[in-house]
């Protein structure tokens, strides 16, 4: 996968992590609810954007250093 692929869902899964930590888009979806409403999926998808964002960092700067 590719730095640019992997920025993308790094903010797909931190937007999705501040829908489940809203209280407010939480009671709005209520009839939508996919099941990251419980305690800690906020935590665990801001964790997942964290370290997306750290791998695609990893790969560009492996891509930097190989054209070199």
């Amino acid at each position: 996968m590719d730095p640019v692929t992997l920025r993308a869902v790094a903010e797909m899964a931190r937007q999705r992590a501040t829908v489940a930590k809203s209280s407010v888009l939480r009671e709005r979806l209520q009839d939508k609810r996919d099941g990251l409403e419980r305690l800690g999926a906020a935590r665990a998808l801001d964790q997942l954007a964290r370290d997306l964002k750290a791998t695609a960092d990893e790969f560009e700067a492996r891509l930097d250093t190989a054209d070199e």
